[in-house]
């Protein structure tokens, strides 16, 4: 991976999640809702709690990776990971993990989900935009890291669950952009 510096992640970041945005708000006259934010303290409490099983599968995973130095993981890790995280200081990191959460968050599980379960099911929600998730972090590097989808997959499942489980957006955004951000400084600290 190339040298990048911390304007260039904060532009990517403002570009890409401002699309996101825009693409939720184009669904919204074709959905019957999409989704409520419920910003209550029940929802920021489980949203920074439901943050900790997926850091914890993520600190085992790299533990994993590190004795398995082939695996897709840990070359996902080594060459787009740690070098991203090396170049954000905390500011650009929580401007990425904000606007990660909510942008995301709005489009994934708010518009596109609603747009799904009109025209079929929960079920099918979950899978769909589960995969769109993942497929969308791996834009011109499905080649190399394709294997990593499957794992972006089960976290784009596990994020739809918190959002129907507990029927707020502020909730599963705070859970991803936490989570986003606890990654990012983690990896900075260890690597």
């Amino acid at each position: 991976m190339r040298c990048i510096n911390s304007r260039q992640i904060i532009f990517a970041t403002l570009v890409s999640e401002a699309l996101l945005l825009g693409l939720g708000l184009c669904v919204y006259p074709f959905v019957t809702s999409m989704g409520k934010w419920n910003i209550t303290l029940l929802a920021i409490a489980l949203g920074i709690v439901l943050t900790l099983p997926p850091l914890l599968a993520n600190v085992l995973l790299w533990r994993y990776s590190r004795s398995h130095t082939s695996s897709v993981f840990y070359r996902f890790s080594v060459e787009v990971i740690v070098p991203l995280c090396q170049a954000m200081n905390i500011t650009t990191a929580l401007i990425v993990a904000v606007l990660s959460g909510i942008c995301e968050e709005f489009f994934f599980r708010g518009a596109l989900n609603n747009l799904i379960q009109t025209h079929t099911n929960q079920v099918l929600s979950c899978i769909t935009t589960s995969i769109i998730f993942a497929a969308i972090h791996f834009i011109g590097n499905i080649k190399r890291y394709g294997a990593m989808i499957p794992l972006y997959i089960a976290m784009g499942c596990y994020l739809w669950l918190v959002h129907h489980l507990t029927e707020s957006l502020a909730c599963v955004a705070i859970t991803h952009g936490l989570y986003n951000f606890t990654v990012i400084m983690l990896t900075k600290r260890h690597s």
